[in-house]
């Protein structure tokens, strides 16, 4: 290891300005021309990581949305009798759907073909 023996140069404080000279500090490719500095944003615009963003906003107001459902449902739960109430016209819905489709032949039959043309409307 080489030490160098000159004097030390001069030390000066770092700028309280942004190296562009802006009185806000902002600037908008700053965090693009970092992100490609460090090579993990090979993008070459922006706009085109909005619709990742988009699905990322999605996703956070879809876990929100859920967290608060349960939320609300756990609540409902938690009054006398209407949690069991509430299940109980579940049980009996369901059991009115299966006498209603699924007792008979024919029945079975066009709900199973409605199922699959729903299924193929959606997926393709």
């Amino acid at each position: 290891m080489n030490l160098s023996e000159e004097a030390p140069g001069n030390l000066q404080a770092p700028s309280a300005t942004p190296p562009g000279g802006g009185a806000s500090g902002f600037q908008p490719g700053g965090i693009r021309e970092l992100l490609q500095q460090l090579g993990v944003f090979q993008s070459a615009s922006v706009e085109q990581l909005l619709p990742a963003l988009q699905i990322l906003g999605l996703a956070v107001v879809a876990g929100v949305g859920l967290k608060l459902t349960g939320a609300v449902l756990g609540a409902i739960n938690e009054l006398p009798l209407l949690g069991q109430l509430l299940q109980l016209v579940g049980l009996v819905a369901a059991l009115q759907f299966l006498a209603r489709n699924a007792l008979h032949q024919q029945k079975r039959a066009a709900l199973l073909a409605r199922i699959e043309q729903i299924k193929t409307n959606l997926l393709g």
